[in-house]
C-alpha cells in the first residue's frame, strides 16, 4: 500500500452523537447546494459544519491540480491549536502519484493515529452501511518520515476522504485533531455522505460552467458569422474577422494568412497585435515546414545544414512534400519551450525579443481544400505561489518537511495556455471561416469562369465589351482615342488540321501570352473567336500613335512560334476602329473593327485596316418574328422534345427534362435562345408557357397509358412566368385537367431568375411545393448569386451546368467547380443532376464526384415524344413501380 503524506488516527475517546445531529447537518448541506450555485461558498459552509459537528481543530478541502500539486481552498480551523493552511499550495510529492492513484481506484479513507504509530486504511465498500456492522479495525504500520510530516503541522489524529469528478481525483476531505481522537462509525457515514454531496456540488458547478462556456463561445461564433455577412469589402471583413478572434480569445495578436488562388494568386496575410520579429512569417520555409507537420502531417527531418539564420534558399527543401491525406482542420496550440528541439529553434529567435510567448494555430481547411491558417499569439504573464513551507522536491523524498510557513515562490513570464473548450470553439470558428472563404472563392471563381477563356485565360466578349464600355465613358471625359481592334489568324484551320487540335490550342496560348507580354499596362487583350483576339488601345493622341502600336503588334505576331520542337510562322490580319469616330458605344465600333479586319483579309495576307466609315455596311435589318411565333402557337409549329436523366450508379431512368423546339416552315429550326427573348419582350412567353405545361401533363398521361405512369416530366419556367401570381392555378388546372400527380411534375427555374426577387421567390417556391410539385434549379454556377442564398430556397435538385461538365477532364477549375457544387447540393440533401454529359470519361469523373443523375448526348439526344416513347420501349423495362435501364453497367452504355 503506497504511503499517503497527510494523515489522521483515532482518538482514545468516542464521543457520541444524535442521530439528529447528523440529519441537521446533511440537510444543511443540501440545503446549501440546492440554494448556491456559488461552489465557493458550498465548500465553505460544508467544512464549516462539518467543522461544528465533529468538534476538531482542522477541517480542509484540498483540491489538485494538473502538475499533481495542491491546494486548500476551503477550511474551518481552530487558531489556538492548529495554524490555517488556507489558500496554500503543497507540492504533488506529498502525495505522490501512487497515492493518488489508490485513492481514485478504490476511494480510500485513510484514518492515522500519529501517538499510536498506526493507521487504518479501507475502501468505500468496506464502510458499515449500520452501526454495529463494520469488520475487525485492520491497524497498519505509517512510514515514519510520514508521521514526522504530521507532527510538524501540529496533527495527532488525522482523516482522509477522496473527492471524485468525471472519474477523477479532484481532491480530498481533511479532518485534523491535535490529540488523539476516534472517529464512530456513524461518524464516517456521515462523512462519506457528505464527500458524496460536495462531488454533486462540484459536478453542478461544472455544468453551469460548461454551459456558461458554450453560452459564451455560441455568442463569439455568431459574432462571427455575422461579420462574414457584413457589407464590407473583403479586406476589411477579414481583417474585422481576426480582430474579433483576438479580442473575444484574450490574445495579444494575431495574423490572418490566406494561400493565392486562380482568381487571386498571391496570399495574403492581415495582421493585429504583437508580432514576431520577421513580418513575413509565413514565407519563411522553417515556419511553412512545422505547420504543414501540423497540419499536412508531414515529417521534416533535420538537417544539419541549416544555418541558424534560417536562410530562405537554405530552408527551400524543407515541408516540401505531398501529404496523401487531407488537411486537418483541428488547431494546435505551442509554446516557445516547444521549438526549443533542434530543428525548429532557430525559430525561437523569431518570439524570444517579443512579448509573444505561446501561439495557436487554427487550420482553414475543408475536405481536401486548404485555404491557409489563423495564428493568434498570447503573452507570458507572472505568477506568486504561496507555498505552505519551502518547496525541493528532492529533499522531500530523505527527510520530512518541517516547516510549514508561508514560502512564497514567483514564476514570470509562463506561457498562457489554450484550454481544450478553446480549442473546440476555434476549431468550429475555422471551419466556419473556411466555409465562407471557400464560398467567397467560388463565386469569384463563377465570376472569372464566365468572364474569361478557358484556354488562353483571356478575359471573353463579355468583360471585353464591359471593359470598353467603361473606357469609352472614361475617355470621354479625356478627350482621348480609343482603339477597338480585332486580330485574325489566318489559316488557323489549315494549321488545327494538319498539325492537330492540341498544337492549334498550344498555338492560340502562344499567341495570347506574346501579344499580352508586348502592351501597354494600360491596354486590353481578350479571346473573342475560335482565332480572333480584340485589343482595347486607350490614351491614342495622334494616328502615328495608332500606326505605331499596329506596326509592333503586328511584328510580334510574325515572329517564330515554337509547337512540339516544330518552328511554325503565321500570318494575321487587324482591323481597326477608332472612337468617337466611328462610333461612340461598344457594339456599334466592334462591328465596325469586324467590318476592317475582313477588309484586311481581302487586301492580302498579314496587313491591318482602319475603319473607313463609306466603305461600311448598308444597315442591318431586324428580323421580327413575333407575327409567325404568334401563328406558330396556333398552327402547332411548336414542339416539346424529352432527354432522359439518369441515375449514374444504377442506370434508373429517373426523369424527362422538356425542351421546347420551332420548326419554321420557311426559315426551318429556330434556336430557342433567338425566339424565347422575343416571347418574353411581346409577352407571349406566358401563352407558350402554358402551352408547354398543358402539353407536358397531356403527354405524361399518355406515357401512363402505355405502361409508364410513373414518369417525372421537368418543365423549364421563364422569369417572367415564375412571378407571376396565377402561375399555381395555371399548374393545379394542367394537372387536373390530364389526371398527373404532382410528384411526377418537376418545374425549373434558373438561378439568375429566383435571384431576381428572392423573397417573392421562395414565397413561390414554397406554395408549389406545398402542392407536391419538385423544384429544380437550373444553370447553376453561371450566376453570380451568393452561395449562402441557396439553402433559404425550397429546392429539391440541383443541376450543374453543361460549362462546367464539358471541360472536367481539361479545366482543373471546373473541376474544382464542379466537385464543389456537387459536395453542395448533397450537403444540403438536393438531388444533383449534371447537364451536357457527353463522354464515358466525364461520367466516370462525375461518378467519382458522388453526383447522383446525369443527362447528355452520351445517353440520348433530345427526342420526340414518339421518338422517346421507343427509347423506353428498347432500353427500358418495368421494374416493380420504377423505370430502370436493362443495361446497368457503371458506364451507362445504351
Amino acid at each position: 500500500m503506497p504511503e499517503i503524506r497527510c494523515g489522521f488516527c483515532f482518538s482514545a475517546f468516542h464521543r457520541v452523537i444524535q442521530v439528529s445531529d447528523y440529519e441537521n447537518l446533511l440537510y444543511q448541506i443540501t440545503s446549501r447546494i440546492r440554494q448556491s450555485l456559488d461552489l465557493k461558498e458550498v465548500l465553505e459552509s460544508a467544512v464549516k459544519e462539518i467543522f461544528k459537528l465533529l468538534k476538531v481543530d482542522r477541517v480542509k478541502i484540498y483540491r489538485f491540480e494538473l502538475d499533481g500539486s495542491g491546494e486548500v481552498i476551503a477550511e474551518a480551523v481552530n487558531a489556538e491549536t492548529l495554524p490555517s493552511l488556507l489558500n496554500l499550495r503543497f507540492p504533488a510529492a506529498d502525495i505522490p502519484p501512487e497515492a493518488r492513484a489508490q485513492f481514485l481506484k478504490s476511494r480510500l479513507r485513510v484514518i492515522v493515529d500519529v501517538s499510536a504509530q498506526r493507521k487504518t486504511v479501507s475502501s468505500r465498500e468496506e464502510l458499515p452501511l449500520h452501526t454495529g456492522t463494520a469488520k475487525p479495525t485492520d491497524y497498519r504500520q505509517v512510514d515514519p518520515c510520514h508521521l514526522e510530516y504530521l507532527s510538524a503541522m501540529g496533527v495527532a489524529s488525522s482523516l482522509v476522504m477522496p473527492i471524485l469528478h468525471q472519474e477523477g481525483l479532484w481532491g480530498l476531505l481533511a479532518v485534523h485533531h491535535s490529540t488523539p481522537r476516534r472517529f464512530s462509525e456513524r461518524e464516517l457515514q456521515i462523512l462519506q455522505l457528505l464527500a458524496d454531496q460536495l462531488e454533486i456540488a462540484i459536478a453542478q458547478s461544472s455544468l453551469l460552467l460548461q454551459a456558461q462556456q458554450q453560452a459564451e463561445h455560441e455568442a463569439i461564433v455568431s459574432r462571427v458569422g455575422q461579420i462574414l455577412h457584413y457589407p464590407l469589402a473583403l479586406p476589411s471583413l477579414r481583417q474585422q474577422v481576426l480582430e474579433t478572434l483576438v479580442k473575444e480569445l484574450n490574445a495579444s495578436g494575431g495574423r490572418l494568412h490566406l494561400l493565392g488562388d486562380r482568381v487571386n494568386p498571391h496570399s495574403q496575410t492581415y495582421t493585429i497585435g504583437d508580432q514576431p520579429l520577421e513580418p513575413a512569417l509565413e514565407d519563411l520555409p522553417l515556419w511553412q515546414a512545422w505547420v504543414d507537420q501540423q497540419i499536412r502531417g508531414l515529417v521534416v527531418e533535420p538537417n544539419p545544414e541549416i544555418h541558424p539564420a534560417f536562410a530562405r534558399q537554405e530552408l527551400a527543401s524543407l515541408g516540401s512534400g505531398q501529404s496523401a491525406v487531407y488537411p486537418s482542420s483541428q488547431p494546435f496550440s505551442g509554446t516557445l519551450l516547444d521549438l526549443q528541439q533542434d530543428l525548429w529553434k532557430p525559430l525561437v529567435a523569431l518570439f524570444d525579443p517579443t512579448p509573444i510567448r505561446s501561439f495557436l494555430v487554427i487550420p482553414l481547411a475543408f475536405q481536401e481544400h486548404y485555404l491557409g491558417y489563423i495564428t493568434l499569439f498570447r503573452r507570458g504573464y507572472n505568477v506568486s505561489i504561496a507555498w505552505a513551507g519551502q518547496c525541493d522536491s528532492n529533499q522531500r523524498l530523505r527527510f520530512p518537511k518541517l516547516s510549514f510557513e508561508v514560502w512564497r515562490e514567483l514564476r514570470q513570464d509562463q506561457p498562457d495556455r489554450w484550454s481544450a473548450e478553446e480549442l473546440k470553439l476555434l476549431q468550429a470558428i475555422g471551419l466556419h471561416l473556411s466555409m465562407s472563404i471557400l464560398q467567397r472563392r467560388i463565386e469569384a471563381m463563377v465570376r472569372y469562369q464566365s468572364s474569361h477563356d478557358s484556354l488562353t485565360g483571356l478575359p471573353n466578349r463579355l468583360l471585353f465589351t464591359e471593359r470598353l464600355t467603361l473606357a469609352l465613358m472614361e475617355a470621354d471625359q479625356s478627350n482621348e482615342m480609343i482603339g477597338i481592334a480585332i486580330l485574325d489568324i489566318n489559316r488557323f484551320k489549315r494549321i488545327n488540321e494538319s498539325l492537330g487540335s492540341e498544337a492549334g490550342d498550344l498555338l492560340l496560348q502562344q499567341v495570347a501570352e506574346r501579344l499580352q507580354a508586348n502592351l501597354r499596362p494600360q491596354d486590353f487583350l481578350a479571346r473573342w473567336g475560335s482565332d480572333e483576339f480584340t485589343l482595347l488601345l486607350p490614351g491614342l493622341h495622334s494616328a502615328e500613335d495608332v500606326l505605331a502600336l499596329i506596326e509592333e503588334i503586328m511584328r510580334h505576331v510574325a515572329e517564330p512560334f515554337h509547337l512540339h520542337d516544330r518552328e511554325i510562322y503565321i500570318t494575321s490580319s487587324l482591323g481597326m476602329a477608332l472612337a468617337p469616330y466611328d462610333g461612340e458605344d461598344a457594339d456599334t465600333l466592334l462591328r465596325c473593327a469586324s467590318v476592317a479586319v475582313k477588309k484586311a483579309q481581302q487586301e492580302g495576307l498579314h496587313t491591318f485596316q482602319l475603319y473607313q466609315r463609306e466603305k461600311g455596311p448598308a444597315a442591318l435589318e431586324a428580323l421580327t418574328l413575333e407575327g409567325d411565333l404568334r401563328r406558330a402557337l396556333i398552327s402547332q409549329q411548336l414542339e416539346l422534345y424529352y432527354q432522359p436523366q439518369l441515375e449514374i450508379a444504377t442506370g434508373r431512368l429517373i426523369g424527362l427534362e422538356a425542351l421546347i423546339r420551332w420548326q419554321h416552315p420557311t426559315l426551318g429550326f429556330i434556336s430557342p435562345g433567338e425566339f424565347i427573348p422575343l416571347a418574353e419582350e411581346t409577352g407571349l412567353i406566358h401563352d407558350i408557357g402554358r402551352w408547354a405545361l398543358q402539353t407536358a401533363c397531356q403527354q405524361q398521361q399518355l406515357w401512363g397509358e402505355a405502361g409508364f405512369p410513373d414518369l417525372r416530366v421537368c418543365v423549364n419556367l421563364s422569369p417572367k412566368q415564375f412571378y407571376r401570381a396565377d402561375l399555381p392555378q395555371l399548374i393545379w388546372e394542367a394537372l387536373n385537367t390530364y389526371s398527373v400527380s404532382p410528384a411526377c411534375l418537376e418545374l425549373e427555374i434558373t438561378e439568375s431568375a429566383a435571384m431576381q426577387d428572392m423573397d417573392s421567390a421562395i414565397r413561390m417556391l414554397k406554395q408549389l411545393r406545398q402542392m407536391g410539385i419538385r423544384i429544380a434549379l437550373d444553370d447553376f454556377g453561371t450566376g453570380y448569386s451568393s452561395l449562402t442564398a441557396i439553402k433559404h430556397f425550397p429546392l429539391d435538385t440541383l443541376k450543374l451546368d453543361k460549362a462546367f461538365t464539358q471541360d472536367l477532364m481539361d479545366n482543373p477549375g471546373d473541376a474544382a467547380i464542379a466537385q464543389t457544387i456537387v459536395a453542395l447540393g448533397r450537403g444540403l440533401g438536393l438531388t444533383v443532376i449534371a447537364e451536357g454529359v457527353e463522354s464515358e470519361s466525364q461520367l466516370h469523373v462525375l461518378l467519382g464526384l458522388q453526383c447522383h443523375c446525369a443527362q447528355g448526348y452520351l445517353f440520348s439526344r433530345p427526342l420526340s415524344a414518339q421518338g422517346m416513347m421507343r427509347f423506353i420501349q428498347e432500353y427500358c423495362a418495368p421494374e416493380g413501380e420504377k423505370i430502370c435501364c436493362k443495361n446497368r453497367t457503371t458506364h451507362l452504355r445504351f
